[in-house]
């Protein structure tokens, strides 16, 4: 049964959306090749979709002012985090083994100096996630 982990990736202040995802993008491509054959099955992102404004709308956080999330329903401080991930493994040793490889020091500190370049490492989380329940058309 496959593992799959999910983050709420945030941007570094003052980093423009573009350039946040840019860098994401790259660090992606720093843990494949960290990770070598451990690599998740998938690493997938998705970025919240935002405009840019001059004044910040009702609700909008600091973070977010100019950048606000084009909004279906909820609050702009709802939608903060500028991309999710979802990580998936092929089982809890695939997890282990990608862990493993990512947090060796060496490793470890590499992830760690890309990441202080274009995350706020202090409001970004993990989770594991649990059942998933789909409906399709």
């Amino acid at each position: 049964m496959t593992i799959t982990a999910l983050i709420h990736a945030y941007r570094k202040p003052g980093l423009s959306v573009d350039d946040f995802k840019k860098h994401y993008e790259a660090h992606v491509i720093l843990l494949k090749r960290l990770a070598a054959d451990d690599f998740p099955l998938s690493h997938k992102r998705t970025y919240v979709a935002r405009n840019s404004v001059q004044a910040a709308p009702d609700g909008a956080s600091s973070r977010n002012a100019t950048t606000p999330a084009v909004l279906l329903a909820g609050q702009q401080a709802d939608f903060d985090f500028d991309a999710y991930a979802e990580l998936t493994f092929a089982d809890q040793l695939s997890l282990a083994a990608f862990a493993a490889k990512t947090q060796t020091p060496e490793a470890a500190a590499q992830i760690a100096a890309d990441e202080e370049k274009f995350l706020d490492r202090a409001k970004t989380g993990i989770v594991m996630m649990g059942d998933v329940i789909e409906t399709t058309k």
